[in-house]
């Protein structure tokens, strides 16, 4: 009876602790939250009047250019110009020594004269040889003899003629003038050197106006072609940025689209010509050509901060008419500040997250807040860490 009562007595005290167990792990259950839904931020996708832009790096290329060479060897006896001088068309701009060349000439001008008074005397043997065939008191052989020499001293006379030419045109190129109007650059050579044929003498190029050659991408002219831009240029504006960022003063037009996509970097080279008053534009200089199609198109645009990417492309987290989240993989256009266009992905009305975008994923509930609620809540939260 003893044994018994002790029994029943650790049973008491076990079902005991198994009470207060149960009731402690029903209080706990009772005072655990309900897991809160992530808040965020979003903005209605709209559609915007916005002017298409599209950069491209460019380079400077003169419309004329020329390296100025000696077309003949000798000496040279003056340059005629300052170094990076503006100089005309027909300007002369270096000499060599013309005695040389004017003994030339002299010397195929006796050239010709004899080779004329070889060419007389073999008429006239021709003409006398004529008329004795019709007496019968000259061979055939001989006539014929005759006829040949005629025929040799008029090729002399040529060939004397050609001698002449020639010494005449070397003559010439002792003379160096410029073929066009422009800017001359370092001469490499000074008075008195001595040039042998094909000498480099200096660099020239046109100034006013410049052209901009630059190239594009296929998904880039895709973009163009789509916008309108390499259809008509009516309403294209064509504009530069400079290497300080400033925009440059005039605008310019496209004068030249290559007629092939290049093999090698896949790309379609243009060219557009500028304005060039003040010299600002310098051959071989590298600027940004901005091109944009000033008519506004209407297209979806968003903050850029709503942006995410994928191994796949970009996308943006939307909230549905149930406040899930869904992911849109978008395309995208170009930059408008702090805003980007989406092309292709968005409908308009849609409400696209931009902020909180890291607590969520796709599918789960959200608690929308308004973008004021959400600014005040980021304020208060920055104070409180801060006391802490």
């Amino acid at each position: 009876m003893f044994v018994n009562r002790r029994v029943l007595s650790v049973f008491a005290l076990v079902f005991s602790a198994l009470v207060v167990l149960n009731g402690c792990q029903k209080k706990k259950e009772a005072a655990a939250p309900v897991a809160a839904k992530p808040h965020v931020t979003t903005t209605a996708a709209v559609k915007s009047g916005y002017v298409e832009r599209f950069d491209f790096p460019g380079r400077v290329d003169a419309v004329d250019s020329v390296t100025l060479k000696a077309r003949v060897a000798g000496f040279l006896k003056d340059r005629l110009f300052e170094e990076g001088d503006v100089v005309k068309k027909g300007q002369l701009l270096f000499t060599l020594e013309r005695e040389p060349f004017e003994a030339e000439v002299a010397q195929a001008s006796a050239d010709l004269a004899k080779a004329r008074a070889d060419a007389k005397n073999a008429k006239l043997n021709l003409d006398r040889a004529l008329e004795l065939r019709k007496t019968g008191n000259i061979s055939q052989s001989s006539v014929d003899t005759r006829e040949a020499e005629d025929s040799v001293a008029k090729a002399q006379v040529l060939q004397a003629q050609a001698a002449l030419n020639l010494a005449k045109i070397n003559l010439g190129y002792t003379s160096v003038k410029a073929p066009f109007s422009g800017k001359i650059g370092l001469a490499a050579f000074s008075a008195g050197e001595y040039l042998p044929v094909n000498t480099t003498l200096a660099e020239m190029v046109t100034i006013d106006p410049m052209n901009v050659i630059f190239s594009i991408s296929e998904k880039e002219m895709l973009s163009l072609q789509e916008a309108g831009i390499l259809k008509a240029t009516d309403n294209l504006s064509i504009s530069l940025k400079m290497a300080d960022g400033s925009i440059y003063r005039y605008g310019g037009e496209i004068n030249f689209t290559d007629v092939v996509v290049s093999d090698n970097t896949d790309t379609l080279t243009l060219r557009a010509g500028f304005p060039n008053p003040a010299q600002q534009l310098i051959s071989g200089q590298f600027v940004t050509v901005i091109l944009e199609y000033e008519s506004p198109v209407e297209k979806i645009v968003i903050p850029q901060a709503a942006l995410m990417s994928a191994p796949t492309g970009k996308y943006v987290y939307t909230v549905d008419s149930q406040n899930k989240i869904v992911n849109r993989p978008v395309t995208l256009g170009t930059e408008q500040g702090k805003d980007i266009v989406v092309l292709d992905g968005l409908e308009e009305g849609e409400r696209v997250v931009t902020d909180g975008l890291q607590k969520v994923r796709p599918g789960q509930e959200v608690v929308v807040d308004a973008p004021a609620a959400a600014a005040k809540a980021k304020v208060k939260a920055a104070k409180t860490s801060k006391k802490k």
